[in-house]
């Protein structure tokens, strides 16, 4: 039951997302679709706390696995798998200061949407989102500063 509780999350998470896009204000309706009076969200209001920092898509390998890592502003994250096993934790203060460090060495919003080398057969695909900008990349992982911000993610 949590599995699938998770894969529905996971599911709404990603569908969000993909219609409101990253980092951008929320609105919202008042009664029947009209807009509403409420305020929108600035570009000096604090981030969300469950707002998405950076999600990781891994596709691939001889199994065919797909699994993805979605950690938030807060330090919170889920991973989910194709065979429906998930888990979700908290990173600590200094394992998160080091995923943001990773990205921002990156440069990662400057990066070109897609990196990659000489794929090596049953290789796995690597696609990571940060701050509405995604990256693919795949084995072996070309760029170092890709590979700190792999290695950064929580185990998945």
């Amino acid at each position: 039951m949590k599995a699938r509780l998770n894969w529905a999350w996971a599911a709404l998470l990603t569908g969000a997302l993909a219609a409101g896009g990253c980092g951008t204000a929320e609105r919202s309706s008042g009664p029947a679709g009209g807009p509403s009076s409420g305020a929108t969200a600035s570009s000096t209001a604090p981030p969300n706390p469950a707002a998405t920092l950076v999600e990781l898509s891994v596709t691939g390998g001889f199994a065919g696995v797909r699994d993805v890592v979605v950690v938030r502003e807060d330090g919170t994250y889920a991973s989910y798998r194709k065979q429906g096993k998930g888990d979700s934790g908290r990173m600590e203060g200094a394992e998160l200061d080091r995923l943001k460090d990773a990205l921002d060495a990156a440069r990662f919003t400057a990066l070109p949407a897609e990196v990659t080398s000489s794929p090596i057969a049953d290789g796995f695909t690597y696609r990571i989102t940060h701050r509405g900008h995604a990256v693919t990349t795949s084995d072996p992982v070309p760029l170092p500063e890709l590979k700190a911000v792999l290695a950064a993610l929580p185990t998945r």
